[in-house]
């Protein structure tokens, strides 16, 4: 008996370019998938009502940076008073910087596992103690996730967007004794907050970003990535929904330029 495969309409040889056979198409290796990890998040409707999923994505640092600024045990600034972000929920007004309070619109969250707290490049958390920035500034000492950033005011800022402040990332100040990485001995969780914009968020007295895609990155990803990044925002039809960015970020190195010309 002679078998005879049926071979996929858009693989016969009379649609394949010159050069080409079944054999090489077919045998293409797959793309290469990144793991995938759970990411527990909290929204607030249109209607006003307060929602919780858990939403399985890749394990890439545009999806995870979406939900890494500050660890457990964080105090936020709120309407209300001082708060754990473990403790918000959606609809929680939190007290901005531009806005004053404002509702919360939304809380991402995952677990660093502790093989992942204990590799340097990506699950370092930055230990930033009290008073490194001032009077208390933080109070107490506060853990940062690599990817937060902190607000930045200088005067050579100005030259740069018009304004003599920016958003800087925490590992930008690491000095090895006032702010430093850690390794976690044990899991811990790690969390960010959303606003429908931009916003300054206080949390253990620093001003902290709140998040916000950046004003490049759809162009930087594919639809892949940008279906499983608003995965993690059922609110949001689209990156659009936060706004534009007002505050710009600054590099590592901008940042320690600035200062080191300062």
């Amino acid at each position: 008996m002679t078998y005879s495969p049926n071979v996929p309409s858009h693989l016969v040889p009379s649609q394949l370019g010159a050069g080409q056979s079944v054999a090489y198409r077919t045998a293409a290796r797959p793309r290469t998938r990144a793991m995938a990890r759970p990411y527990n998040i909290a929204w607030l409707t249109p209607d006003g009502e307060e929602r919780y999923d858990t939403v399985v994505a890749p394990a890439l640092p545009v999806i995870e940076s979406a939900c890494a600024s500050m660890a457990r045990g964080a105090i936020v600034s709120t309407a209300n008073g001082p708060v754990a972000v473990e403790d918000l929920s959606p609809g929680m007004m939190i007290s901005t910087s531009e806005y004053g309070p404002i509702p919360l619109q939304w809380i991402g969250s995952y677990e660093m596992s502790l093989r992942e707290a204990q590799t340097a490049d990506r699950g370092a958390l930055f230990r930033v103690t009290s008073d490194a920035f001032g009077l208390a500034k933080p109070s107490p000492d506060l853990l940062l996730a690599p990817r937060a950033h902190i607000l930045f005011r200088h005067a050579k800022c100005r030259a740069l967007f018009g304004v003599d402040l920016a958003f800087a990332p925490v590992r930008a100040f690491e000095d090895g004794e006032t702010i430093f990485s850690v390794q976690p001995a044990s899991p811990i969780a790690v969390f960010n907050l959303g606003f429908d914009r931009q916003a300054t968020i206080k949390v253990n007295g620093i001003e902290l970003e709140s998040f916000h895609p950046g004003p490049h990155t759809e162009a930087l990803i594919d639809e892949e990535m940008k279906y499983s990044l608003l995965r993690l925002f059922p609110q949001a039809r689209g990156l659009d929904f936060f706004g534009p960015q007002l505050i710009n970020r600054l590099t590592t190195f901008e940042v320690r330029a600035l200062r080191e010309g300062s």
